[in-house]
């Protein structure tokens, strides 16, 4: 099976894959905000369970979704450390100079890690279940009231689309540089902190490279199919709203006035 990453499209015939782009990308920025909106443990248990019934019925695995959290964990852990070693309230376990670890701290630290986790996943599922063309679509839809005010909405949704197909093409391209300073001596898990730092630091010029040769190449395909942005564009694919959108909206908000509910909890 191919290594899954953030931003890979997984065609499929599931419930989740049929709905129009628009419901769904209205519907995880519903979930976001009420994942946002949550301050218990009550609140992400229920959002937990109910990302659990969108996987399933997505028909993907939970461990695949997990996956898609990986690029993120050097953001998620550094923030948990802060959280840890810089909270306050509660009561103290360790306390020396500016450093304190507290009952509080590690309570917002297992909080933020459900939230940064519960967040990613909806967004890898979006990602997972709908084509960058759909997606794209969707958000054109959405943006269609600001062609009034001359906003290139057209220009926008193909940005997106081209953004969302390239994520997990230069996290792959990102794999390969790191492999290949691996096999140059570089280690990426071991030394001091400043090491390891200096060591990732030495990623970046050959991933810039690498983007703006994906970003030339893709320029000179655009130029050779005749790509203007000034050109009216039609859909091959109609998005139809159904019942199915309907309900599935109906229930994110139910779901969001029940966390709203038991935010006191």
């Amino acid at each position: 099976m191919q290594q899954i990453v953030f931003g890979n499209y997984l065609p499929g015939n599931s419930l989740i894959h049929r709905l129009n782009p628009v419901t769904k990308i209205l519907a995880v920025l519903l979930l976001i905000t009420w994942t946002l909106v949550a301050n218990n443990w009550l609140n992400y248990g229920i959002l937990g369970c109910a990302l659990i019934v969108q996987i399933s019925a997505a028909r993907l695995s939970l461990s695949m979704m997990l996956h898609t959290i990986i690029p993120f964990l050097w953001l998620i852990g550094f923030t948990l450390l802060i959280q840890i070693l810089f909270g306050t309230g509660g009561t103290i376990y360790f306390h020396w100079g500016v450093v304190k670890i507290t009952s509080t701290g590690l309570v917002t630290a297992g909080l933020i890690l459900v939230r940064f986790t519960l967040i990613i996943m909806e967004a890898a599922l979006l990602t997972m279940t709908t084509s960058p063309n759909a997606i794209a679509a969707g958000i054109e839809r959405l943006l269609q009231p600001l062609k009034r005010l001359k906003v290139p909405v057209s220009t926008i949704g193909m940005m997106i689309s081209i953004a969302l197909r390239f994520i997990p093409t230069l996290l792959t391209e990102l794999q390969t540089i790191m492999d290949a300073q691996r096999s140059r001596g570089t280690n990426f898990n071991q030394g001091k902190l400043w090491e390891r730092v200096r060591n990732i630091g030495t990623l970046i010029i050959p991933l810039l490279v690498a983007s703006f040769r994906h970003a030339d190449h893709l320029a000179d395909a655009l130029g050779a199919s005749g790509y203007s942005v000034q050109a009216v564009r039609t859909s091959y694919r109609k998005f139809i709203w159904r019942p199915a959108d309907t309900g599935s909206l109906g229930l994110v908000i139910v779901l969001g006035l029940l966390v709203l509910g038991t935010r006191g909890f």
